[in-house]
């Protein structure tokens, strides 16, 4: 099984990028996480590099299997990535209002696990045909759930930046989790992102684009075009992170 991956974090329209990611693999592990940090420039890119780098050095420091632990390392690293905030917090009262999403994911060969909080999303394609997507945690998704609005309709919606769970420094962190299995001899593409991306290139695109890119890199690079075709001269940051599995 070969995994390629790519990534781009861009600050948009603003003056800085509150968003971070990583990739890493090692000894048939691979890990990504991403984060789109929330709280004024300088706690957002505090709380974001943060989160990101605590869950690389925890998923790391462990050398359990992810099939043993069921996503429960994710889960770990969520809340450890929220500790450190927290400490970050005491130590410079002017940040108690830093926070920030976090989309993890992470595989050991055959089995893939994911997990998240706030509206950064993980999208998991297989020969070219959307599977799932995780759930915002915000008001709009809560009302696409309940049939209010459409699932389309969270993208523009007054309320979109309305995030009801997030990384915080607090209690009570409500982290999701889900996995699959590769498919064996298959195509298993996932697309990690910030609402800054997902906002302006919709799944239809996603899909389109998958399907004539010859690389994670010429995916990413299509659907940034796309983007920036129509995003508004203030949009915001944007970052993703795709991770192929050949």
């Amino acid at each position: 099984m070969k995994i390629l991956a790519a990534s781009l974090t861009k600050p948009g329209g603003r003056k800085y990028n509150e968003d971070a990611l990583c990739f890493d693999q090692q000894a048939g592990r691979a890990f990504a996480a991403l984060a789109d940090g929330l709280g004024g420039h300088r706690g957002g890119r505090i709380a974001s590099a943060i989160a990101v780098e605590t869950a690389r050095s925890t998923f790391w420091q462990h050398g359990e299997g992810i099939g043993h632990l069921q996503g429960n390392l994710l889960e770990t690293c969520a809340r450890r990535a929220n500790d450190a905030l927290q400490q970050q917090q005491q130590e410079d009262p002017s940040l108690a209002r830093m926070k920030t999403t976090l989309v993890l994911w992470a595989c050991d060969g055959d089995q893939a696990v994911w997990g998240h909080v706030g509206d950064s999303r993980l999208y998991h394609f297989r020969e070219g045909v959307l599977l799932s997507r995780t759930k915002d945690d915000s008001l709009p998704q809560k009302l696409a759930d309940i049939g209010e609005i459409s699932e389309e309709a969270i993208r523009h919606h007054e309320d979109r930046n309305r995030l009801t769970a997030v990384l915080d420094g607090g209690e009570g962190l409500r982290w999701h989790t889900d996995r699959s299995s590769i498919s064996p001899g298959g195509e298993d593409a996932f697309l990690l992102c910030s609402d800054g991306f997902w906002e302006l290139v919709t799944e239809a695109e996603m899909t389109a684009l998958l399907a004539a890119a010859p690389s994670p890199e010429a995916w990413l690079n299509t659907m940034e075009t796309r983007l920036l075709e129509q995003a508004p001269p203030d949009h915001d940051n944007y970052s993703v992170l795709a991770v192929w599995m050949r």
